[in-house]
């Protein structure tokens, strides 16, 4: 009998007990704001039904109070959070008062819910606006696994360090000196061989920047050094480093005994392998290898054409030949006239691989193909103008040499007659004397 009961009291304590809890509501936000600032103040309802509720302001602001009437839409309790915002006008204290009742769907949910009524404050302090900090320093600069040279002062702004060839990324991480200011440049970088620059640039919150410089030198123990023109460039080793070119597949080479990637095209034919100048920038070569030769390769895009863009295969009369920095590249041109906005350039259509003139237009950077009888023309039109303007010039010399001529000659004829009249009056005049 007495495990009975106590079999009984067990399984009574065991059932779920079931909690019909009140609505309740509370009040949050920021305790202090500054002056022309917003502060924001939420009241949190849990519980609830339905709800009446008035938030008002005073003090310190313009102002910002509401109402608000609702109920959910199933008639079942709910969490709700009712929210406004004010914003402060001077120093002093903003008060916020909540008022009204809620009603929470009582435990048999048949609509006979219980009401509570809801009466909260809360004060904000307005304090006066703080003078927007100028700092744009770092309070620290780290490389993570390697040591910076110099030791790290957030007045010194450029930094060095060196990794193996082996690795082929650095994890940049920097914290603001003051609170307001970002940063921007930090992260896991790639880098390859040679030297690689990277700016972590401190904004301030008034706008001010100031920007630290890491170099980091990947230390290539055998490095394969080139020059072309005046330049000394490297060849680069590793894939990750170069963007395969349209039209070309990868490939490997062998120069000086090291494993080279590289591109090839049998609309080309040529062979191109990546170059690093002295400040890290990538440069595309062409790279032929019976001369051991290394040009840079120069791929331009325009309306749907890729372009080599290359020396001229003859010399044009009549143009003014000259060289023009296309895609980073000193292009050899020729122009038309002093000031003209068109060049022309010349190259191979990297789809077919046949050379074109092309008319270069500098001010929108395209290009179009010329057609090579117009420029046939072209150039015989500016011959035959020559010729004309020459043949002109000495026709006009030819007349006015004439027309000197004739003038002289009539003005000596006139002269001989003037004198012969001259001489006959002198004679008559002479014998007229004698017979006096």
């Amino acid at each position: 009998m007495k495990k009975g009961i106590l079999f009984l009291i067990v399984t009574i304590l065991s059932l779920p007990l079931c909690v019909w809890a009140k609505g309740s509501a509370s009040i949050s936000g920021a305790s202090t704001v500054e002056v022309g600032n917003t502060v924001t103040i939420s009241v949190t309802l849990k519980n609830t039904a339905a709800w009446d509720i008035d938030v008002r302001s005073s003090g310190a602001t313009s102002g910002c109070s509401q109402s608000f009437a609702d109920a959910t839409s199933n008639g079942k309790n709910t969490t709700k959070t009712l929210s406004v915002k004010c914003k402060a006008t001077s120093t002093g204290t903003i008060g916020f008062t909540v008022s009204g009742d809620i009603t929470s769907e009582d435990e048999d949910g048949d609509g006979d819910g219980e009401n509570s009524n809801v009466s909260l404050s809360k004060r904000v302090t307005v304090v006066p606006a703080r003078v927007k900090s100028s700092d744009a320093t770092l309070a620290s600069l780290t490389v993570e696994g390697y040591e910076l040279i110099p030791a790290f002062s957030k007045d010194n702004f450029e930094y060095t360090i060196t990794v193996p060839s082996t690795v082929n990324t650095v994890k940049i991480d920097a914290k603001r000196n003051e609170s307001h200011a970002t940063v921007s440049g930090t992260g896991e970088m790639e880098v390859s061989e040679g030297i690689n620059t990277f700016e972590i640039v401190v904004t301030a919150e008034t706008g001010v920047q100031k920007k630290y410089i890491l170099t980091v030198q990947v230390e290539d123990t055998n490095p394969i050094e080139v020059k072309i023109g005046e330049t000394s460039y490297t060849i680069i080793k590793n894939a990750k480093n170069l963007t395969k070119p349209e039209y070309y597949e990868e490939k490997t080479i062998e120069i000086n005994g090291f494993s080279i990637p590289a591109y090839w095209s049998d609309i080309t034919k040529f062979t191109l392998i990546g170059l690093k100048d002295p400040s890290g920038k990538v440069y595309l070569a062409i790279y032929k290898e019976e001369s051991q030769e290394y040009f840079l390769y120069n791929e331009t895009k325009s309306s749907a054409l890729s372009i080599y863009l290359t020396d001229f295969k003859e010399e044009l009369k009549d143009y003014q030949k000259a060289t023009m920095v296309i895609n980073d590249i000193d292009v050899p041109i020729y122009k038309f006239e002093e000031d003209s906005r068109f060049v022309l350039c010349y190259g191979m259509n990297l789809e077919t691989g046949k050379y074109e003139y092309y008319s270069y237009d500098t001010k929108e950077g395209t290009f179009q193909v010329w057609n090579q009888e117009e420029m046939i023309n072209l150039q015989k039109n500016a011959s035959m103008y020559f010729y004309v303007c020459i043949a002109f010039g000495v026709g006009l010399f030819a007349s006015f040499f004439l027309n000197i001529c004739l003038l002289t000659k009539k003005n000596k004829k006139s002269s001989r007659k003037k004198n012969k009249t001259t001489d006959k009056n002198y004679q008559e005049d002479t014998k007229n004397e004698e017979i006096k």
